[in-house]
Order: C-alpha cells, then sequence, then structure tokens
C-alpha cells in the first residue's frame, strides 16, 4: 500500500516536472509564446518535497531533459546532415549537452528546496536570485552556452526587454521567476501573498513602464545599409568548383540591389576560401567602387605562421582594406576541438572544416561607415563580448553568421532571438546577414526594420545608424548577477548567524 502510494506521489511530481520542460520549450522561438514563461516553473515548484534533496534534484534535472531535448535537437541536425557525424554519434553529443545543461535545473530545485529545509528561506525569495545565479553561471562555465535563457522568451515582448539595458537579460529572468513564485504561492496557500505580490507588481508595473517610455523615444537611422543574404547551400559551400560561383552571386546581388547605401554586409565565409588583399582583392574592391559603399563580408584568413582565421573583411568605397577582424570566441568542436591533446577521441566528434585561431580582441573595425564592432557566428550570444565591443568604440553591430548548419531547425530563431536584445542592451543598431537566414535590421529599442526568411536569396536595405553612448547596461556589465547574488547572500547568513547565537545560548 505505501510502495503503491510512493510510486503514484513520484509519478505526479515527474508530470509536473515535464510540463514544466514542455512549457519551456514552447515559450521560446520558434513558438514564442512569450506568456507562458511567466508559469512554466508554477508547475516545478510544486514539485519540490521537504527534506528530499536528492529527489528535488533530479525533478530538476528531468525538467531540464525534456526542455532541452526540445531546444537543442538542432544540435544532431549540424552534426550528421552537415558535419558528417554518424547518426549515433550525433545523438549521444546532443544528449550529453542536454544531461549537462540539466545539471543547472536540477541545481536549482536542489537550492530552494535546501534553502527552504535548512535555513527556513521561503521558495519565493530563494528562486529568482538562484535561478540568475544558474544561468550566468551556465553562461560563462567551459567556454559559456547562454542559450535560450529564460529572458529570450521575450524577444518578441518589446516592452520588457527595454530593461536589459539597465540590468541585461538577467534582470528580466529575474522579474519572470519572480512571477512563477508569485503565482505558485497563490496556488499553494490560496491567497494571494500581499507583501511579495506588492513588490512583483511595482517591479513588473516599472519595468513596463520603462519599455513603453522607451519605445515611444524616437530612433532615426541617418544612413542606409544593405544585407545580402546569398543562400548558399552547406553541402556545397566549401567546395572548390562553387567557389567562383559562390562569389558572383554576392557580387551580382550587390551591384543589383545595394545602391544607393552606405554599408553592404555579407555573411561569415561568404567568399569561402583563404583571402588574399593582394592577389584576390583586385576584383572585389571594385564592387564598393562601382556602388560607391563599404563592403563588409566573412571570409577565412591565414598569417604568417600559416594559422587560420574566422574574419571579416571591409573594403572602403576608394577601395581601401581596413584593418580586418578575427573571431575571438571560437566554436568548440565547430572550429577547434578542445583538450584533443589529451584525449583524442574528441577528434572523432568535431564537426570543425578546420582548425581556426582566435583572434587578438574585440575591437571593432574603423571605416569610412563608422566604427563595426563585429560578432561573427554566435559571438553574439555572449552578452559581455557585445558589451566589451561597445565599450571599445563600436558605434554600429553587425553580426555575421553561417546558420545553413542547423537546417530548417529552431536554432536560427533561436540565435536571432538573442540579437534582440544585444540591440536593447548596447542601445546599437545590429546589422545582420545570416547566409540562410534570419538576416535583418534590429533598430536600438529591439524592433525589426527588415528581415528575410530561411532558405531564400534576398537583399534586404534599411536605415541605421551611428551610436556613441553608453547604456547602463554597457558601463557597469552584469551588476544584477551580484545583486541577485546579493539578495540570496544575505538572508542566508542571517539564518546562520542566528542559529549559531541560538546554539551559544542554549550552551548557557
Amino acid at each position: 500500500m505505501l510502495r503503491d502510494y510512493l510510486h503514484i506521489k513520484i509519478s505526479a511530481a515527474s508530470r509536473l516536472a515535464v510540463l514544466s520542460g514542455a512549457l519551456l520549450i514552447v515559450c521560446q522561438p520558434p513558438v514564442g509564446q512569450f506568456y507562458l514563461a511567466y508559469a512554466a516553473l508554477v508547475p516545478l515548484l510544486f514539485a519540490v518535497e521537504p527534506g528530499r534533496g536528492r529527489l528535488n534534484f533530479a525533478k530538476g534535472f528531468l525538467c531540464g531533459v525534456v526542455a532541452y531535448v526540445g531546444l537543442v535537437c538542432w544540435v544532431v541536425v549540424a552534426m550528421n546532415r552537415f558535419g558528417g557525424i554518424p547518426m549515433p554519434l550525433a545523438v549521444a553529443t546532443m544528449l550529453l549537452l542536454v544531461l549537462y545543461l540539466s545539471l543547472f535545473t536540477g541545481g536549482f530545485m536542489w537550492v530552494v528546496g535546501f534553502l527552504r529545509d535548512r535555513l527556513d528561506i521561503p521558495v519565493p525569495f530563494s528562486a529568482p536570485s538562484a535561478w540568475v545565479l544558474l544561468e550566468y553561471l551556465r553562461g560563462v562555465m567551459l567556454s559559456g552556452f547562454p542559450w535560450s535563457f529564460l529572458a529570450h522568451s521575450q524577444y518578441n515582448f518589446l516592452p520588457v526587454v527595454q530593461a536589459a539595458s539597465v540590468g541585461g537579460a538577467y534582470f528580466i529572468s529575474f522579474l519572470i521567476v519572480m512571477v512563477n513564485c508569485l503565482i505558485y504561492t497563490a496556488l499553494a496557500r490560496k491567497r494571494l501573498p500581499l507583501a511579495y505580490g506588492a513588490l512583483t507588481v511595482c517591479l513588473f508595473a516599472a519595468c513596463l513602464a520603462f519599455g513603453f517610455y522607451r519605445l515611444g523615444e524616437s530612433v532615426k537611422g541617418d544612413m542606409q545599409a544593405a544585407i545580402v543574404q546569398g543562400n548558399v547551400r552547406q553541402d556545397i559551400k566549401y567546395d572548390e568548383a562553387y567557389r567562383a560561383a559562390t562569389v558572383n552571386k554576392y557580387a551580382n546581388l550587390t551591384l543589383l540591389h545595394s545602391r544607393p547605401s552606405d554599408l553592404v554586409v555579407w555573411p561569415e565565409t561568404a567568399m569561402p576560401f583563404v583571402f588574399d588583399p593582394d592577389r584576390v582583392g583586385s576584383a572585389v574592391r571594385a564592387l564598393p567602387q562601382a556602388c560607391r559603399n563599404t563592403l563588409l563580408f566573412g571570409t577565412i584568413s591565414r598569417d604568417a605562421r600559416g594559422r587560420y582565421y574566422n574574419t571579416a573583411y571591409a573594403i572602403g568605397k576608394n577601395g581601401e582594406v581596413f584593418a580586418p577582424y578575427s573571431k575571438v570566441h571560437l566554436v568548440p568542436f565547430g572550429e577547434y576541438t578542445p583538450l584533443v591533446d589529451y584525449f583524442p577521441f574528441l577528434a572523432d566528434i568535431s564537426v570543425a572544416v578546420g582548425d581556426f585561431y582566435a583572434g587578438p580582441s574585440h575591437d571593432p573595425i574603423r571605416t569610412d561607415a563608422g566604427r563595426i564592432g563585429m560578432l561573427i557566428c554566435y559571438e553574439g550570444i555572449f552578452p559581455y563580448i557585445t558589451r566589451d565591443t561597445v565599450r571599445r568604440g563600436a558605434q554600429v553591430l553587425v553580426n555575421i553568421t553561417n546558420d545553413a548548419w542547423f537546417g530548417r531547425s529552431s536554432a536560427p530563431y533561436q540565435h536571432y532571438a538573442a540579437y534582440i536584445f544585444r540591440a536593447v542592451e548596447t542601445d546599437r543598431y545590429v546589422l545582420r546577414a545570416a547566409n540562410t537566414g534570419i538576416s535583418a535590421i534590429i533598430d536600438p529599442r529591439g524592433r525589426t526594420a527588415a528581415e528575410t526568411g530561411l532558405f531564400e536569396t534576398a537583399v534586404i536595405r534599411g536605415a541605421f545608424g551611428l551610436r556613441d553612448g553608453w547604456t547602463v547596461y554597457v558601463r557597469y556589465g552584469d551588476w544584477f548577477v551580484l545583486a541577485a547574488f546579493i539578495v540570496l547572500a544575505a538572508p542566508v547568513a542571517v539564518r546562520i548567524i542566528g542559529a549559531g547565537h541560538r546554539r551559544q545560548r542554549r550552551r548557557y
């Protein structure tokens, strides 16, 4: 009888964890039902059991497995279809990533349960800070993977996103968890917690008011950009037989559709070969000279020591080649294989087209179209990289990427959503050129002036401007993560000190 009861109870808790995992999928792009994020964690919070630390961790881990299988299943597409990795190994690699990411949701459940049981800190007071701190760790540990943060679910709810200019995406995640905790507490106690409810409502209302105010400000660009999406298939991109046709395709699209414009942007490795400004440059330089604009494109460079870099070059309207930018934050197992000297078998799961080296810094490219902050491939999902780029003088941000690796999966939509936040955090225009989409022109409030669909050949044009001011986030960085730590550490310290005093009094 008892065994049957426990089985039913554990099964019910597991269903709650699975439900939260499913909600965490559908609130993110491409489904994008942002409002569900405000209740996605409620079932999981109901699954927290007193004195069951391991079980709480397991339920959080199960929630993470469900969520991340749905959110990063595109890894299989990239590794198998385009990386040539056998399907079983591609699936196994994706599952390893899922298990790693699920440690953070498991840790979240363990922390809130432990603090409630051992230190009598209510879940609503610990959960928002715990979630933010674990998101931050996920974004920086082991090269970092800040993909599909809870805040990113709000990418299409711009009034809330504006708060990222002050506290970054972490503040928005904190606020979302606060709303989840308010709903959870109201349902669990069958009454609304007045103090906590008032604080949550006031913070959310202030966030919305600030957001509508910023969205009401006039943001006008006085320059024109042309984004060229060549839609070159991944399976022919690096084939030598198609290289000339690829470059000609971009050149013809530029000649036909880029005028008048100040800046033309081609995607990552639009020239899929080692670019030699002296040997190949004469033909390419004719384009910006003919169109009277600055051309920015992705290619591969090689230094005197024979080391390869994922590089962006800019050529001015007079044919001058500006100092290039080489990608600093490389993709593990995509552009280099970490620890391969110690673990040779890791080379078997690498989809790298070659071993690349990291560039020296995030300095912008200084061109006659302004100081351009470059974000190559997934560098833009890291908030600290974009912030560093702006602090080094970037007046406009350009993301060049090749999302053809992901096929028609959810990844291009999830990748694109991050740049809404980068624009708002830094108060900069974001010009995004993706080989197969999604290419876009995003203004400093996160509004998309123009965008393409997936796997279409297109040129989009729109206004942008050069901006020099710093937002609170650019000036102070991830200060809110420290604030969340203090919010969590302060009651923990009070409880521990109080428990120590009580033990001393009992002795005497």
